[in-house]
């Protein structure tokens, strides 16, 4: 059999062809590792932030986990009222939610707003928005019906907030042309274990902190804040509410129709508020104040006793005289009501109203 001879231009030809086709190779590999590695990332963005529980013998969860500052045993004392539980806890996060109750339409903006910063921080919670079922009626206009200016508005913001940040819209129900209680909505919520209901308006700074409250706090039919006037925080700013069809009924029907007539009639456990909510009204009374620590605390709650809101744009002179005496207090009460505005134009697309005394 003959052999076939190559000629010198073969030959170079041939191993040009290998080198071209090795280096193709390795770029096609090494462009295909950097994308799976992108991939991979990116679902990691995605997944919600699980807390940890606080318990060392709990069992893992599934989805990435990440440490909470909420149970750092040195800086809370919620840890301690964990350790002493028997059994490991299994979350179902499809059964916790957050809660927002809504009955005027100057409100459903801050409501939105507290959704869109739990969806921006992907808390795996559910979210719930109850408001009047008046809303969601679609009515014929007369000829001299008065219009509901802001009913527009309302609707657009709901819809937004059911398409962009998964919010579920449930009405309050009603009977007879009267519609329930709003406050004791949250007890009706049976398809859920708990619910945590956060009073607006306010900024959340670290959803996995609320959420962990949410899961691991010890189950009770109401758990509020433990009052801290020193913080300038009310037991109602945060409520903690385990649905049930005879605590709802007991709601309802015996006419408990404030916060102080639930609360007796419940008997709630109580949560303590360092480090799981500031209040911006707290900055008013404050020296030097941390300004790391306040900028980490989970939840901000807007409860200025000197100015009507965050949403409202008052004279300057008022601004000036309501800004806190402490300089390290000043630029935190100023830079949160900026924040505020910012997200509130980003969210719902509106700037601050104008407030008129009187």
């Amino acid at each position: 059999m003959g052999k076939l001879l190559l000629t010198s231009g073969q030959v170079q030809v041939l191993l040009s062809s290998a080198f071209v086709a090795a280096i193709t190779f390795f770029l096609f590999l090494a462009g295909y590792t950097i994308q799976q590695r992108s991939i991979a990332n990116l679902q990691a963005q995605l997944k919600p932030r699980i807390p940890i529980a606080p318990l060392s013998e709990q069992q893992p969860l599934s989805g990435p986990q990440h440490p909470s500052r909420l149970f750092n045993a040195e800086h809370n004392a919620l840890i301690s009222e964990h350790t002493a539980a028997q059994e490991p806890q299994q979350v179902i996060w499809q059964k916790l939610a957050h809660v927002q109750i809504v009955t005027e339409h100057h409100d459903v903006c801050s409501t939105i707003m507290f959704f869109g910063d739990l969806a921006r921080l992907k808390s795996p919670a559910r979210r719930v928005l109850l408001f009047p079922q008046a809303w969601a009626m679609e009515k014929q206009a007369a000829k001299h019906d008065l219009i509901d200016p802001y009913m527009d508005i309302t609707r657009r913001l709901l819809r937004r907030a059911a398409r962009r940040y998964n919010v579920e819209l449930r009405p309050i129900p009603s009977s007879a042309g009267q519609e329930e209680n709003p406050l004791a909505s949250p007890w009706s919520l049976t398809d859920l274990e708990r619910v945590m209901l956060l009073q607006t308006p306010g900024l959340v700074q670290d959803a996995e902190a609320l959420d962990a409250v949410l899961a691991y706090t010890s189950p009770a039919p109401m758990t509020i804040l433990q009052l801290d006037t020193d913080l300038g925080l009310a037991s109602e700013e945060l409520i903690l509410a385990t649905p049930a069809k005879e605590t709802h009924r007991v709601l309802t029907t015996t006419g408990l129709q404030n916060f102080t007539a639930i609360t007796s009639a419940l008997r709630p456990a109580y949560l303590s508020s360092p480090y799981t909510i500031a209040s911006i009204g707290g900055l008013h009374g404050a020296v030097h104040p941390n300004k790391t620590a306040f900028m980490e605390t989970p939840y901000i709650r807007f409860n200025d006793p000197k100015l009507p809101g965050p949403e409202w744009e008052v004279d300057y002179a008022r601004v000036v005289q309501a800004r806190p005496k402490d300089k390290d207090a000043d630029w935190l009460w100023t830079k949160m009501y900026g924040e505020f505005a910012g997200r509130r134009y980003d969210v719902c697309g509106l700037g601050l109203e104008v407030w008129r005394d009187g």
